[in-house]
């Protein structure tokens, strides 16, 4: 009654993208802002005492546990969306992509245990903008919320990564529908698909080689793309709009205990023409997992998200939604390391409402 909604959740923004951890972090920088910093966030002005009042810890603490998540996802994913100024040249590069996976918030497990918080998200491989969240709730699938997340993201033209529980004839299916390609791993468990791909005469197809070296170890990776057709006289493989199949090998030598480590991964994806190269394919395929190094990482680590007890209502996929607004919007701005960014977004009150737009 006393404060607006808007300016609550525009005042809990500002204060994530300073590096806020809890709701209580939340409500000490509110209690510390300038006069003008709470007017431009739209805080109440109090006639009585002349000056514009913060909402305490308890007020934000509330209006987070009973907020549309959904509503705020897709507000915050829209807005991040439109200030994604990354740009590809359609004629040079290949398609931009999108990861999807999902993380739990361990922190919101009961300690008698029984389910938590799981939030399936969309970001893109280039900026690691968070482009979707979806709350998957309790009993339920991934696989059954991917096509909610990603009904609210224009997929014309882009590539869709993901992990092999996604590797369905539905979502391929949905997926081309969107005008959207795809590349999909294939695990074991996926025993028929998977028997089929590995029967493929993969030592008659040319393998793309790449070496690197970094954070103390060596790594070897071979990328090999075959065509799918029955003009080939390769297995059938009936799954919707395939066009390729990949088996990616990598190679591993640790330099300080020369232990040596050899992993392969089977797959699928619809791209044709041009981009489906060996070299796009693996690029696809290791940029996937910008989502769990640039994203989820930076959110256990650096926000100290699983050791949030919050558990109340929407308030914990609230914080993860926030979070997901801090980390694209410091990538946006050219940050790399999320966590520096923060500690200097800390040393000036202004500097996050500068971050998010918001005229000081």
């Amino acid at each position: 009654m006393r404060h607006s909604i808007g300016s609550i959740l525009a005042l809990a923004a500002a204060a994530v993208v300073a590096g806020a951890q809890s709701f209580t972090a939340i409500g000490e920088w509110a209690a510390d802002a300038p006069q003008s910093v709470l007017a431009a966030l739209g805080a109440r002005f109090d006639p009585r005492h002349a000056r514009y009042a913060a909402p305490d810890e308890a007020t934000v603490r509330r209006v987070a546990g009973r907020v549309d998540g959904d509503i705020l996802d897709d507000v915050i994913s829209s807005w991040l969306a439109h200030r994604d100024t990354s740009t590809t040249d359609p004629a040079e590069t290949p398609p931009a992509a999108i990861a999807v996976d999902g993380k739990s918030l361990r922190g919101t497990f009961a300690r008698t245990g029984g389910a938590g918080v799981h939030l399936l998200a969309a970001i893109t491989h280039n900026t690691a903008t968070v482009l979707g969240q979806r709350q998957v709730p309790a009993g339920s699938s991934e696989i059954t919320w991917f096509q909610p997340l990603l009904d609210t993201i224009d997929l014309t033209g882009r590539v869709v990564t993901a992990d092999a529980l996604h590797t369905t004839v539905e979502h391929a299916r949905y997926l081309h529908q969107r005008g959207a390609y795809y590349v999909f791993t294939v695990k074991e468990n996926q025993h028929r698909l998977h028997g089929l791909l590995d029967t493929l005469p993969w030592h008659e197809i040319p393998a793309h080689i790449t070496s690197g070296s970094g954070h103390g170890r060596s790594e070897r990776r071979t990328v090999q793309l075959a065509p799918l057709g029955d003009f080939l006289g390769y297995p059938a493989i009936d799954f919707p709009h395939a066009t390729h199949a990949f088996l990616i090998e990598r190679y591993t030598t640790h330099h300080t205990s020369q232990k040596r480590s050899a992993h392969a991964a089977l797959g699928l994806t619809s791209l044709t023409g041009r981009y489906a190269h060996p070299a796009h394919i693996g690029g696809y395929v290791r940029s996937h997992w910008h989502i769990e190094n640039k994203l989820h990482w930076v959110r256990d680590v650096t926000d100290k998200e699983d050791q949030s007890r919050t558990r109340t209502g929407t308030a914990p996929r609230v914080m993860a939604s926030l979070r997901n607004l801090a980390t694209s919007t410091h990538r946006q701005a050219g940050h790399t390391n999320i966590a520096q960014a923060l500690r200097h977004t800390a040393r000036n009150t202004t500097r996050a409402l500068t971050l998010l737009g918001i005229p000081t």
